[in-house]
């Protein structure tokens, strides 16, 4: 995964910002609850549906007090393709939703088909993923101290998944399965090559291939002769037809002539029109010109309409844009006095307010000093009390013993007298009491010895413990007494602030403060730029429909003069009709025509060839054709009718002996064939029968391997092999960072840290040392996945880091910037960050820049 861009809104402390990633190592710096750690949440919120601080609850907590709802897109790269994650949850409707975009297409729209998807795009659950490539504030050394099992299901669910061992497994048990249908499949098919190439056998001795080439040369000949006959009927039957075809066409001639004779009458009475034509289209053109002119003169009337209401409508618009612009200039006046005002506020405002703003980021600092001493104080009393208890409860062990051992200290001291006396003669020196031993009859005694010396041995062992728990106890009240004296100083100091505080907030107000001035300056200025600018788009308004005015004023008196010249156009025209239409309709009285029938025959014209000419030529035609018809009846011997019935008996007999002939070429061409595809499928066995024994030792290849990978050694030496070296890696690390100091193994517990030569148990390594060892673990982790993840982000992991080990680990991440990788770590340590060129400064509700 390689982040692009996340952009987030009412997450947690974050009120709206957006974050494009960039490729190196870089620190996410902070005030405390500025939304260092929720921008990093938002990530694993966007990938996972569910954050860390909050875990698998409601996704409601998510949303930052007093917004009604939350929403984080997020951006990245992965396998070569661009996905982008957006999750929304509203407070109103108690909804989550989410979509799932991949190279700008949406795949899912569904909560649980995104939170699917983004499973199999990630390659890593949300536990693996909190633990190696994002390390949550507060589990920094979750890895370091997890078991083995849990280490082993991280390294096969992020450097060497699980389900990719699984699908390898069953991709050779798909392929041995494949290998061992191939290989039935091979046999299966040789024993129907065999059983095919037999029945071929059979099928070859049925008909010898020499008859069947006799008997078709003989079909052959027969075809030939009824072929002849066949093309002499036909003949005859073709000049049947051609005798047909002309009496058709001498008919279609006599119907041909009969129209004629009545053309001949229509191309009289075409004539006489053509006649009066001239004067006829003079009238045409006299009327169109008539009506082209009454059209122009409404054209004329309508412009005239138009301009006079434009005119009307110009006159209205320039008084309103007068009135406009006194209205505007008044405004003006009383924005720009305002403006006056507040500067002269703003300006006498303006040391008090930074003293403030400085004030306040005091005071934070301290209420968070408070915060810390507070809870140490905590953690102190509770210690106090812890040491208390354990205090009485051990001066209650001890009483218990010593009175137990006092019992049977006389019985211990009588029976080791005893046994002295045993070893002395009379007149010994005794060895307890220095006098002269008397030898005197002792009686024997059983004692436990063992059970005295170590009753002795426990007491000695709980009055030490005693001692150390007072000297703790000493050290706790002295660490108690240093806390109380700094949480009252601190007290003190936040009362001054509030103090001073309070008089600057009283000559705010005295003045005439705002906290939104600088607000308002800015909008009173961006009126009044707005106001200057309507008053100029104002008068430059007005002249301009000045000009129009006077323009339109022309153009109405250029319209009076055109229509009176076209009233006068219209009159001559009149005039000229009426002339022309009395002259035609005098002319056509003398040829015996009415205007109807007179425009029916005046748009028509003659022909070319007169219906005269072709009547002369059609009669030609007739009797030609009656000659033809005559000569082709004479070249015949038998009508139409036996000629048809002749040809049909001999398409018969033929199509039957052509049947005859196609049967035996086709069982001759199978026959051939069948002698070919013998020689084929010989050919095909011998290859299956390679092929066979190839797939058989393929399959037996395949089952070992299958048995292998199911196999628990194999996994195990998987996972050995990939945690050596990650070990490896973090080894070299942790010697720049410890001076040799630590050093890491595995073991079937899980990780062992090695101090010198003594073996340590990883959560007993205190807060700094245990931070150096996961972050070289984590560190080292991160190269190793390199093309499996290619961001790695750390929470707050360095504050338990003296000065020297935080420049050890501020150089080791440095050298990151080689993994071209998205590297980031969140810290409010400012000794840490000035390590580090590039920052990311996450500011009050989200703001963010790089420096």
């Amino acid at each position: 995964m390689r982040p692009l861009r996340i952009e987030i809104e009412n997450f947690l402390g974050i009120e709206e910002c957006v974050l494009d990633f960039k490729d190196g190592v870089f620190l996410i710096v902070g005030q405390n609850g500025a939304g260092k750690s929720s921008l990093l949440e938002a990530i694993v919120f966007s990938l996972y549906g569910v954050g860390v601080r909050y875990g698998k609850k409601s996704p409601l907590d998510y949303v930052r007090s007093g917004a009604d709802h939350c929403q984080v897109k997020f951006s990245f790269l992965r396998g070569g393709k661009k996905y982008e994650v957006v999750r929304r949850v509203r407070t109103k409707d108690r909804s989550s939703e989410a979509v799932l975009f991949v190279n700008d297409r949406v795949v899912a729209s569904q909560r649980s088909l995104v939170d699917e998807k983004l499973r199999e795009v990630m390659g890593a659950s949300y536990e693996s993923f909190t633990s190696t490539f994002f390390l949550p504030q507060g589990m920094v050394s979750s890895l370091l101290t997890a078991t083995r099992s849990k280490i082993n299901d991280i390294v096969f669910d992020v450097l060497f998944e699980k389900k990719k061992l699984t699908k390898i497994i069953e991709k050779v048990n798909d392929a041995f399965k494949d290998a061992q249908r191939d290989r039935d499949e091979l046999l299966r098919r040789v024993n129907e090559l065999k059983e095919e190439i037999e029945g071929l056998d059979s099928h070859i001795k049925e008909t010898p291939l020499d008859l069947l080439e006799s008997e078709i040369k003989n079909l052959d000949r027969q075809i030939s002769s009824k072929e002849e006959e066949l093309k002499n009927v036909e003949r005859d039957l073709q000049i049947h037809s051609q005798i047909e075809s002309l009496e058709t066409m001498l008919h279609s001639k006599v119907e041909e002539r009969k129209t004629l004779l009545v053309l001949i009458e229509e191309e009289r009475k075409i004539s006489a029109a053509k006649s009066l034509e001239l004067p006829y289209r003079e009238l045409l053109h006299t009327s169109e010109s008539l009506e082209k002119v009454e059209g122009n003169i409404e054209k004329l009337q309508a412009s005239r309409f138009r301009v006079q209401q434009e005119l009307q409508r110009l006159e209205e618009e320039v008084q309103k844009a007068s009135f406009e612009a006194s209205q505007c200039d008044d405004t003006v006046q009383k924005v720009q006095q305002e403006i006056e005002r507040l500067s002269k506020i703003d300006e006498q405002c303006e040391q008090l307010v930074e003293r403030s703003s400085n004030l306040k980021e005091r005071w934070t600092t301290l209420e968070q000093h408070l915060q810390n001493r507070k809870q140490d104080l905590e953690r102190t009393t509770r210690r106090i009390q812890e040491k208390k208890k354990e205090q009485v409860e051990l001066e209650r062990e001890l009483n218990f013993l010593t009175e137990e051992f006092e019992k049977v200290k006389s019985s211990a001291v009588l029976w080791m007298a005893d046994q002295i006396a045993e070893e002395l003669r009379d007149g010994d020196r005794c060895p307890v009491c220095g006098g002269t031993y008397r030898k005197r009859s002792v009686g024997r005694l059983e004692y436990d010895l063992e059970k005295y010396r170590q009753m002795r041995e426990t007491i000695e062992k709980l009055k030490e413990k005693r001692t150390q728990i007072l000297i703790e106890l000493e050290n706790l009240s002295e660490t108690d007494h240093k806390l109380k004296e700094e949480f009252t100083a601190l007290q003190q100091q936040l009362h001054k602030i509030e103090l001073e505080q309070g008089q600057i907030s009283q000559r705010l107000d005295e003045i005439g403060y705002s906290p939104h001035i600088k607000k308002r300056l800015r909008e009173l200025n961006a009126q009044l730029q707005k106001l200057l600018m309507k008053k100029s788009a104002l008068a430059a308004d007005i002249s301009k429909k000045e000009g129009t005015k006077q323009q339109l004023q022309l153009r109405l008196k250029e319209l009076e003069e055109d229509l009176k010249a076209l009233v006068e156009e219209q009159k001559e025209l009149s005039f000229r009709k009426q002339s022309i239409e009395k002259e035609l309709l005098l002319s056509l009285t003398k040829i015996g025509m009415d205007l109807e029938t007179f425009e029916r025959y005046v748009v028509k014209d003659l022909p070319p060839v007169g219906a005269q000419e072709r009547l002369s030529r059609i009669d030609a035609e007739i009797g030609q054709l009656k000659s033809q018809i005559e000569q082709l009846k004479g070249s015949v011997r038998k009508n139409k009718e036996e000629c048809q019935k002749m040809e049909n008996s001999l398409r018969q007999e033929l199509e039957g002996l052509k049947n005859q002939r196609d049967q035996k070429i086709n069982r001759r061409a199978i026959v051939r064939h069948f002698m070919e595809r013998k020689e084929e499928l010989s050919r095909q066995l011998e290859k299956l029968q390679e092929r066979f024994e190839e797939a058989r030792r393929q399959s037996s290849i395949l089952s070992m391997v299958k048995d292998t990978l199911a196999a628990r050694e194999f996994q195990s030496y998987v996972a050995n092999t990939v945690l050596s070296e990650i070990v490896e890696r973090a080894n070299q690390l942790l010697d720049f960072l410890t001076d040799g100091r630590f050093s890491l193994s595995v073991d079937e517990s899980g990780f062992v840290v090695r101090d010198g030569s003594i073996r340590r148990d990883a959560n007993g390594l205190s807060g700094g040392e245990k931070t150096l060892v996961s972050i070289a673990l984590a560190m080292s982790i991160a190269e190793e996945a390199t093309g499996e993840m290619e961001a790695f982000f750390i929470d707050e992991g360095f504050s338990s880091l003296d000065s020297d080990n935080k420049l050890k680990v501020a150089d080791a991440l440095k050298r990151l910037e080689r993994l071209s990788k998205v590297i980031g770590f969140v810290t409010h340590e400012p000794e840490f960050a000035d390590y580090f060129d590039r920052k990311l400064i996450v500011e009050k509700g989200g703001k963010l820049r790089w420096t």
